[in-house]
């Protein structure tokens, strides 16, 4: 372990950078030393690697198509929901149904997320449209069984 710090020392380095202009994370110049770690770091006194630079990655070809394979998933599920063909008022059907829009919100999510992290504003839109949908048609067959619309429906069937 070294001896204490002298911060006078320290402290006139720092003004030194601001006083050059340098921005903080910025390489220090090649005739400058880099300190050496004193707790927790390599041995040899090597300066921690910088950090990659944060900002939107590059969008391929792939992420692109990725993107909206993704947008486009929601919209077939939410299109196809719109006409189930079977009864979803109640018992197993209505369980396979839910099943589908959770399905589809989850698509929404998912590719509202991709969208976002590549940049596609068109691409989020309509995520967010297929997320919305998905909100709507969960809304329309939970709000009547919680006693929150007018009309009141139940969750299982009525036995025979």
């Amino acid at each position: 372990m070294t001896g204490p710090r002298d911060w006078d020392k320290e402290l006139a380095e720092i003004d030194k950078l601001i006083a050059s202009g340098d921005k903080p994370g910025a390489p220090a110049p090649a005739s400058a030393p880099v300190p050496a770690r004193t707790a927790g770091g390599p041995a040899g006194g090597t300066a921690p690697a910088a950090a990659p630079a944060a900002g939107p990655r590059p969008t391929r070809r792939r992420d692109l198509a990725a993107v909206w394979f993704k947008v486009t998933l929601g919209v077939l599920g939410a299109g196809a929901l719109t006409i189930w063909p079977y009864a979803k008022s109640c018992g197993m059907l209505l369980d396979v149904y839910l099943v589908g829009v959770l399905a589809v919100i989850a698509a929404g999510a998912w590719g509202m997320r991709g969208a976002w992290l590549h940049r596609r504003g068109v691409a989020h839109i309509v995520a967010l449209l297929v997320f919305l949908a998905g909100l709507s048609l969960a809304a329309a067959e939970v709000l009547p069984r919680v006693g929150y619309a007018r009309t009141a429906a139940t969750w299982t069937c009525p036995s025979p």
